[in-house]
């Protein structure tokens, strides 16, 4: 058994730059902040949320290409349909939103709630089961140990070509309406304690 950190739902969130997880709106970022476009379509990504992993002084900003899906190979870790920034948590600010493309989602807040059980799928599914209805504000676990929906693939760090540490994994949100297009399935933000490489991000359908 152990503590599974879930992120739950927040209805409540900062109308400012924040330097905690949320998701949706416009990402808090630095000085040099570009906004990410996709490597087959040339368009503006989909800002999809912020990630602040356990004690880190670090922000990871997630994108994933919107504007044609299921063309952009928006699921693979190295396809270039999708990119995860890291950013320090320090001098930010809302990034000005491109003019043109699916960039941006509801917004919405993300609090930690460590629940003990023997995994990921554990955690929620005793989660949902004392709040009947309410399943979709487990929003996905902060850390731990990855719960596959098609088999590991956990990427390699471009840096060092070590196995990459799972910073979160996601859920497709609160709202069906609205939700994020994991194909029904689960998003995966991966980081290297290397500190060299760059992020990575792939979703199971």
């Amino acid at each position: 058994m152990t503590d599974v950190q879930l992120l739950m739902y927040r209805q409540d969130v900062p109308a400012g730059a924040s330097a905690d997880t949320l998701f949706g709106g416009a990402p808090s970022v630095g000085p040099d902040f570009a906004w990410p476009v996709c490597a087959h379509c040339s368009g503006a990504m989909m800002f999809l949320g912020q990630i602040r992993p356990s004690a880190a002084d670090r922000l990871l900003l997630i994108f994933m290409c919107s504007n044609d899906p299921g063309m952009c190979d928006e699921w693979d870790a190295d396809a270039g349909g999708n990119a995860v920034l890291a950013v320090t948590s320090h001098g930010l600010r809302l990034a000005d939103l491109p003019t043109d493309g699916d960039v941006v989602r509801p917004r919405y807040g993300a609090q930690v709630e460590p629940v003990t059980a023997k995994d990921y799928d554990a955690a929620r599914s005793h989660w949902g089961e004392a709040h009947d209805g309410r399943q979709r504000e487990v929003l996905g676990q902060l850390g731990g140990v990855a719960s596959w929906l098609q088999g590991d693939e956990t990427p390699a760090c471009a840096a060092c070509s070590k196995p990459m540490t799972l910073a979160a994994q996601l859920e497709t949100g609160p709202d069906y309406a609205t939700e994020m297009n994991f194909g029904g399935g689960c998003g995966y933000v991966f980081d290297c304690d290397c500190g060299q490489g760059a992020p990575k991000f792939l979703w199971q359908g």
